[in-house]
């Protein structure tokens, strides 16, 4: 006849304690919507439109849709007057194929329409840049010589490539401080000397 109970023989058998915990189930994974990014923003198509304010008719509005994703509208405006440029957003974001819309400061033009993801990716990249180029005023000197570039995420430089209209030569000038998004970058060429393009340059 056993002495002990089977439960006691088996457990010493395997050298296991009756105490033991039983063991723990890995625990369930995070729901993938919790991983996903924001849908970047495709298929778009970008317009602008007359403004009528008043006695005031401008090319001054700006719309953009696409087929996916949530965005808003940005807007590279310029001040006919003085001709500085700037860079306007719009306030509201839309899913597709919703239409995102501003307006340029009253009297202004859109040049450029551009589709900005809602939210803005993260990373550190640099991403969404608008360049352009402005006139520059010294004396009786006029000449489109400054480049200027605005981002919407990331650091950056700006780097225009210049031509001297006399000789022809051309050359690169690099802007000389680092701004971070959504400030604008701006640097001039040598007097006299005309910006042909802008670009960011990442930092």
């Amino acid at each position: 006849m056993f002495r002990y109970p089977l439960v006691t023989l088996a457990v010493a058998a395997f050298s296991l304690p009756l105490s033991a915990a039983p063991v723990q189930a890995a625990p369930m994974p995070a729901p993938a919507t919790q991983w996903s990014a924001a849908i970047a923003p495709t298929g778009c198509t970008t317009s602008t439109e007359w403004v009528t304010e008043g006695s005031n008719y401008y090319y001054g509005r700006g719309k953009v849709q696409c087929t996916t994703g949530r965005y808003k509208v940005k807007i590279q405006c310029r001040n006919k007057q003085t001709g500085v440029g700037y860079v306007v957003y719009g306030s509201s974001a839309v899913n597709a194929p919703g239409t995102a819309t501003t307006t340029c400061n009253t009297g202004n033009v859109a040049e450029k329409v551009y589709p900005v993801a809602d939210p803005l990716p993260t990373g550190g990249a640099t991403t969404g840049c608008a360049p352009w180029m402005e006139w520059v005023h010294e004396g009786s000197n006029h000449y489109y010589g400054r480049g200027r570039v605005q981002c919407d995420t990331g650091r950056y430089k700006v780097k225009i490539n210049c031509r001297n209209l006399q000789t022809g030569a051309t050359y690169v000038v690099y802007g000389t401080q680092v701004v971070t998004a959504p400030g604008t970058a701006t640097r001039t060429c040598y007097s006299g000397n005309v910006a042909e393009s802008v670009e960011a340059l990442p930092q």
